[in-house]
């Protein structure tokens, strides 16, 4: 999909900002939005303002670098949005943002990763939790970098999730998708669980909706896991290793 004029991307990115506000996928001045603009630059939120008051002008404009080509001062976490669009020429729209349900499955030990429901293979493929990572640092487009390369919906562990697309609609989509797969999974860990579908069929729900098969089902394709390890089973296998 073509890249977008900057007129274009900031109306979208300030209507998509106020929508992720009104439908409480995010704080206020939580989370952070971006496009990719035809001359090569970016588009994105800028740090501070009220999601859901932004208007086009509020949107800030900045190089490849991240360098602000105007007002504003871009969001702290511009970093994550420059290593996804490194790492994937296909995707034109970021979305950062705070959804409770998902983080709220996450911190209570759930996997998202699991397929419980057909429809979440069609609108997210498989949705990756990747590990801790400090929010505003270096750490932050680092630890995300594997999972980027691989996957389009993303939670990041105790913080946010990331949602990519070829548009900022996309996006937007997924990011709804992620949440919605959420309040479904919490409300089935509450009434007791369920069974994951098999995996002879979830191959044949991607060959329905994904006839490309995204990288994470390419063989030879190096991916990180959907879930992360837990560092906490790591350390007492390896101290209880050290008492032997």
């Amino acid at each position: 999909m073509p890249a977008l004029d900057e007129i274009t991307a900031r109306r979208q990115i300030a209507e998509v900002a106020r929508e992720i506000y009104g439908r409480k996928l995010s704080g206020a001045s939580d989370g952070n939005l971006s496009i990719r603009l035809s001359d090569g630059r970016f588009a994105t939120t800028p740090t501070g303002v009220h999601k859901g008051r932004m208007r086009p002008e509020d949107v800030v404009i900045v190089d490849a670098a991240g360098k602000p080509q105007g007002p504003g001062k871009p969001s702290s976490e511009l970093a994550l949005h420059l290593a996804a669009y490194q790492a994937r020429p296909d995707v034109h729209a970021v979305i950062h943002a705070h959804p409770p349900m998902a983080i709220a499955y996450q911190l209570a030990g759930g996997q998202l990763s699991e397929v419980l429901v057909s429809e979440v293979v069609f609108a997210c493929g498989i949705i990756a939790t990747a590990p801790y990572s400090r929010p505003t640092t270096a750490q932050v487009p680092e630890v995300l970098a594997p999972f980027l390369r691989c996957y389009d919906v993303m939670v990041m562990a105790r913080h946010g999730s990331v949602t990519l697309g070829p548009d900022l609609d996309t996006a937007l989509v997924r990011l709804d998708a992620l949440e919605h797969t959420a309040l479904i999974y919490c409300t089935v860990k509450m009434m007791g669980g369920a069974e994951p579908i098999p995996p002879q069929e979830v191959d044949q729900l991607f060959a329905i909706a994904k006839p490309q098969p995204p990288p994470y089902r390419q063989p030879g394709v190096a991916c990180p896991s959907p879930e992360p390890v837990d560092e906490r089973l790591v350390q007492a296998v390896l101290a209880a290793l050290g008492r032997r």
